[in-house]
């Protein structure tokens, strides 16, 4: 996967401001809020993590990830701690529901001398749940200003952009008293002690050590690390603090909690799992990828947009010989670079991206992902997943392409690399599972079940051989689960623009050259010549040689394939195979071009090499049998 500088280059400021806390305490939200503009959201180097940095009042804002602590537990906390380390100030975003939790990161925050201001968020909820909090006696037990805060509807959004220049630490705390176990040679920074003395092994290997190793001996550090006692003497002074500035109301369960309740449970939640999972396949599966795109396709690009290209565009060349291979790229009907291509992007591409984010957002903001991953996790721990991939599985039967981008929420990366190749390999697409359902109805109800037997099967041994040969271990689903509530229209607008403006900066340049290269192949033959190299190919699938044409229109898109397959003679046996062959091909331009992007480029080519040994060796095993 692509990495950038975390440090957006059109931001001219020398200060920065880092927002921390745990996850699901509204940190996106009171970014935004801060935020004068939205300039960058990039992968941290060297990571999968995503960082949103923004300007803030002549400083550099940047967006960490959700955590539980400043350490190296994972990548998450790596990122979060290296932004921190660096950092001039911080914002502490700390659900006002939920203090007893997230004061710990404050806490740690303060142990490290990081200069904080406590934005008290949620205080409109903690209200509604019968959660007393005193600000003051907050700010008067911790020594940093506190400010209470509503960030969905910017309740005291102003007042803690005045005082982040308040930003402060105690000169010390109770965690000093492990310093002197640190050796007097070693030379780190007050945050650098806290994390050495809490066990930190990235930062125990960074820091200058003096003579103590001089002889090539054991790193002088391995033996400082008391992080059990540090954690545990945090944790009573956040119940101490917890205790003396927050009450509680006994109240009964909400509608929202008894829902939570139904979800969790197995025997409710499944239902209920299926009915969301399929409102999911119907919004973006149906109404998007298949009524929207076909729209868009067929009436607004079909009839209007390319028409008015093409005649526009290419009345202004000549008849010379030259002008000849650039009109036909950047006009002709496989991939020209100002039409189909433009067409692909805005009118397939487009609605499909706005749609997963505003309904990953929807899920987000609800609490509803959290419990459809906790409910699936047992399943799909068997093919090396855990729960979280449940949504990328039911997204990838609207768009394989959408899919590939949800692997992000997966969890490893280990555990994105198969479900990535999961999805390129046996998962249908919306597109071409309209097209394959015709055919096979045709057949009758035998092939269907057969169709549907043969692409689970490939789907459970793929997944248990990936999940034996990979290096590294499935992680377990870890999960905060977040109060189920009614997510908030602005917010759910905000994000879903954001991250669709990100993904496709990145995507459309990817998209153009892998249109540019198709389209050059096409002109100079390269593309029949292909067609005639899997002569063999189709032989051994017992299929004729014009199904070379049905795989080189497969390359482009899935349901051209599937649609091609009309155009050829072939009996039911050959049908049947040729549908497995096409469902198991390598995937389409656009979702090969997503997975280089979000993978990296010996990861793409190793699953499109997969796809095709896969797709004929069942092919050919199937052609075989029948």
């Amino acid at each position: 996967m692509s990495c950038h500088e975390t440090r957006a280059p059109d931001v001219d400021a020398e200060e920065t401001v880092a927002l921390v806390g745990c996850p699901n305490v509204g940190k996106s939200v009171v970014f935004g809020a801060l935020a004068d503009r939205y300039v960058d959201v990039s992968n941290y180097p060297g990571t999968t993590v995503d960082t949103t940095e923004a300007a803030f009042d002549g400083r550099r804002l940047t967006d960490t990830p959700g955590v539980h602590g400043i350490s190296s537990f994972d990548e998450e906390e790596r990122v979060t701690r290296d932004i921190v380390l660096d950092a001039d100030a911080v914002v502490n975003v700390v659900d006002a529901t939920q203090i007893e939790r997230d004061l710990f990161v404050t806490l740690q925050l303060l142990d490290m001398g990081v200069p904080t201001v406590v934005a008290l968020n949620m205080m409109d909820e903690a209200e509604a749940e019968g959660v007393a909090v005193d600000a003051e006696a907050l700010e008067d037990r911790l020594g940093v200003p506190v400010v209470p805060t509503v960030a969905v509807d910017g309740t005291g959004i102003d007042t803690l952009r005045e005082r982040v220049d308040e930003a402060c630490a105690p000169d010390s705390t109770p965690v000093s008293r492990w310093f002197d176990e640190i050796p007097d040679d070693v030379e780190a920074t007050r945050a650098e002690k806290t994390l050495l003395v809490e066990g930190d092994e990235p930062t125990a290997e960074r820091v200058p050590t003096g003579d103590i190793v001089a002889d090539g001996g054991a790193p002088p550090l391995a033996d400082v690390g008391r992080r059990e006692d540090v954690y545990a003497h945090r944790r009573r002074r956040v119940e101490g603090i917890a205790d003396d500035v927050s009450a509680r109301e006994d109240r009964e369960s909400s509608r929202a909690e008894w829902l939570s309740d139904l979800l969790l449970n197995p025997l409710t939640g499944t239902p209920l799992a299926l009915a969301m999972l399929g409102g999911i396949y119907y919004v973006i599966g149906d109404l998007v990828a298949q009524r929207l795109v076909d729209f868009l396709e067929v009436v607004v690009f079909g009839e209007y947009y390319n028409p008015a290209v093409e005649s526009a565009v290419g009345g202004l060349f000549p008849d010379a010989g030259w002008a000849e291979p650039l009109e036909f790229l950047l006009l002709n009907d496989s991939l020209g670079l100002l039409t189909v291509t433009v067409q692909y992007m805005l009118g397939v591409l487009l609605p499909l991206v706005v749609a997963f984010y505003f309904v990953i957002s929807l899920l987000e903001d609800s609490g509803v992902l959290p419990r459809l991953a906790v409910l699936t996790d047992r399943g799909l721990e068997r093919v090396g997943l855990n729960g979280r991939a449940i949504v990328p599985m039911i997204v990838g039967v609207g768009c394989v392409t959408m899919a590939v981008i949800t692997t992000r929420m997966v969890g490893s990366r280990r555990e994105r690399l198969i479900s990535t190749a999961l999805l390129g390999l046996a998962i249908p697409c919306s597109a071409q599972l309209g097209v394959i359902m015709g055919l096979l109805a045709g057949l009758g109800i035998v092939w269907w079940f057969g169709y549907l037997g043969v692409l689970l099967v490939v789907l459970g041994v793929a997944g248990l051989l990936l999940d034996r040969t990979l290096p590294g271990e499935s992680t377990p689903l870890v999960t905060e689960l977040p109060r189920m509530r009614l997510p908030r229209a602005g917010n759910l607008l905000r994000k879903t623009h954001s991250r669709t403006k990100m993904f496709l900066r990145e995507a459309i340049p990817l998209f153009g050259a892998t249109a540019v290269v198709v389209s050059g192949l096409q002109y100079v033959g390269g593309l029949a010549a292909i067609q005639r190299a899997l002569s063999p190919v189709t032989g051994l699938l017992g299929l004729p040689q014009e199904f070379g044409r049905v795989l080189i229109l497969g390359l482009i898109r899935r349901d051209f394939a599937a649609a091609g397959m009309t155009d050829v003679a072939l009996g039911p046996a050959e049908v049947f195979v040729g549908l497995v062959v096409i469902t198991l091909f390598v995937p389409c331009i656009l979702s090969m071009t997503v997975i280089l992007k979000e993978r990296d480029a010996r990861s793409a080519l190793a699953m499109w090499l997969g796809s095709w040994t896969v797709a004929f060796g069942v092919g050919g095993l199937l052609a075989v049998i029948l």
